[in-house]
């Protein structure tokens, strides 16, 4: 009876002691993954923005923020959260919505544009010079942790 308490304490140990290793081998895969960083090149499109909301951590933009409220101007009635605006298609209020939403998203990256310009042509309309930013705004590429993927 003893011999046989041996044995199986035994094959626990090992037991455990595989499980063991197995974690930290999980551990340091998983920490090495997650301390590696990616490069993302950013676009200034709504196309960009909308296909990659969990891109927008990068600015410290909430999608679910009013678009109203960030832009100081009641556009919409009932309100409408930035996710909703980025997704708008059309002309008029839809595309002031989508162009401006992606012209702020990108200000945030963009040293050469001061975001309360983008803020201000969205508060008065100013579709054009909206459009005139996001035509000739550059890519901007960053290191983005594996995390946010």
């Amino acid at each position: 009876m003893f011999y046989f308490w041996v044995i199986m304490s035994k094959s626990k140990i090992v037991l455990f002691g595989m499980f063991t290793v197995g974690i930290l081998f999980l551990v340091a895969v998983f920490t090495i993954y997650s301390t590696q960083e990616k490069i993302v090149v950013f676009e200034c499109s709504p196309e960009f923005w909308k296909n990659n909301l969990d891109l927008w951590k990068m600015v410290d933009i909430d999608y679910s923020s009013d678009f109203d409220e960030t832009f100081g101007r009641d556009y919409f009635e009932p309100d409408i959260t930035l996710e909703e605006a980025i997704k708008k298609e059309g002309v008029g209020m839809d595309h002031l919505a989508s162009s401006g939403t992606a012209a702020y998203l990108s200000s945030l990256l963009d040293p050469e544009i001061d975001e309360e310009t983008v803020r201000t042509a969205v508060y008065f309309g100013y579709v054009h010079q909206i459009d005139n930013y996001l035509a000739n705004c550059n890519e901007i590429k960053r290191k983005v942790p594996n995390l946010l993927f």
